[in-house]
């Protein structure tokens, strides 16, 4: 698992890869703008990024990320099992978002995905939420649904996909509607992928353009 892209379907693809090749590996990207579930972490400005990942030979895996944000590094730790059955991956585990000069905000997600041919689905929902967040838009309760179809369109590996936030929260308490959608479609060739997304969020639907190189390595 690795969080390489800073695109929406990002997480859809790394945690519904299925079935994973035993090994350790390091990964290392960059990108114009750090785009998590359609919405900038790096105030529309590049990012950098790494990780590594080890996966064994049971399905078992576990994981680490960091990022560079707007204003500091997001570092998620994640673990699970993935496999495969009559052609259908499955993904089942947790991550945790971690915010080293603002740990009142870290948050845990619990995941399940599924793989069939080239289309995947993915429900996350946050079981834990730092002290900043009770009772504001990240807390306990939030689900997050995603979908993609992934197909080769030439040279290129070819994504659409989309999803769906919730909060717990929204409209409580005197609070907004926090919910919102986002889609995008995004292009690969080898190490550089270029994406073009859209969310709802009133005052944040201008269409963003992404250009991402990342690379990874076996150890």
């Amino acid at each position: 698992m690795k969080k390489t892209m800073s695109l929406g379907a990002a997480i859809a693809a790394v945690l519904m890869s299925g079935s994973a090749l035993a090994g350790a590996s390091v990964n290392a990207g960059a990108t114009t703008n750090y785009l998590w579930r359609g919405v900038t972490q790096s105030a529309d400005s590049a990012s950098v990024m790494g990780g590594a990942d080890y996966s064994h030979d049971s399905g078992l895996y576990a994981g680490v990320w960091l990022g560079s944000l707007s204003g500091g590094t997001e570092m998620d730790v994640y673990g699970g099992f993935a496999g495969e059955a009559s052609g259908f991956g499955y993904d089942i585990g947790l991550i945790t978002y971690q915010y080293p000069l603002n740990p009142q905000t870290n948050f845990t997600e619990a995941y399940v995905t599924g793989t069939y041919s080239i289309v995947s689905v993915g429900v996350y929902s946050t079981i834990d939420a730092g002290v900043a967040n009770e009772g504001g838009q990240f807390d306990k309760g939030d689900l997050y649904v995603s979908a993609s179809a992934d197909f080769p369109v030439g040279p290129f590996d070819t994504s659409v996909y989309g999803g769906i936030y919730t909060f717990d929260n929204s409209d409580k308490n005197g609070n907004p509607n926090f919910d919102y959608n986002h889609y995008g479609i995004s292009f690969t060739s080898g190490e550089v992928t270029l994406a073009v997304e859209k969310n709802d969020i009133t005052g944040d639907e201008a269409t963003q353009v992404v250009a991402t190189w990342s690379e990874s390595w076996d150890i």
